[in-house]
């Protein structure tokens, strides 16, 4: 039976593989969409018919910014750069062991998870679907899952409380 670091160590493994799941999609996704902008004719390998489009997802209104950022703000991006920031961000903070950064990480994948089923609710009302933006939800809710066990065995081994002296 492996002892409580040597689980805790398997979990930041299987985090971080996550995150590299969800960069390469995000990265892909990304490359899409500025392919797309530069070429109207740009057929991505997700396209598969007129229902089953990434690049249809990635360029409408909530391809950037979610939808709900104004186009005149300067963090009106595509939302690929969310997901690379995102992951990257997870990824680095889950190195950490600390009871503290284990809050922030689920807090910043349940909002990630929020905005998954925000987004999967836009491509059901567009009857659209994208298998990249699938995907990501796929990640997200696996990243969900592996952040909240990392935490809870944080929480069991007491990295919560303070040392007396």
């Amino acid at each position: 039976m492996p002892t409580a670091i040597e689980s805790v160590r398997k979990l930041n493994f299987k985090v971080t593989i996550t995150c590299i799941v969800g960069f390469v999609l995000s990265y892909y996704a990304y490359r899409v969409e500025v392919a797309k902008e530069n070429d109207d004719s740009y057929e991505a390998m997700c396209d598969i018919s007129e229902h089953v489009s990434c690049t249809k997802a990635f360029s409408s209104e909530f391809g950037k910014g979610f939808g709900i950022i104004p186009e005149t703000s300067p963090l009106n991006m595509p939302n690929p750069v969310y997901g690379l920031l995102f992951y990257a961000l997870v990824a680095l903070m889950s190195t950490s062991n600390k009871y503290i950064l284990s809050i922030q990480v689920v807090i910043l994948a349940v909002c990630a998870n929020i905005l998954t089923i925000y987004l999967a609710s836009i491509l059901y009302i567009q009857k659209n679907i994208c298998i990249v933006c699938v995907s990501t939800y796929i990640t997200n809710a696996v990243l969900l899952t592996l952040v909240v066990k990392k935490h809870r065995r944080l929480f069991q081994n007491g990295t919560n409380k303070k040392k007396s002296k």
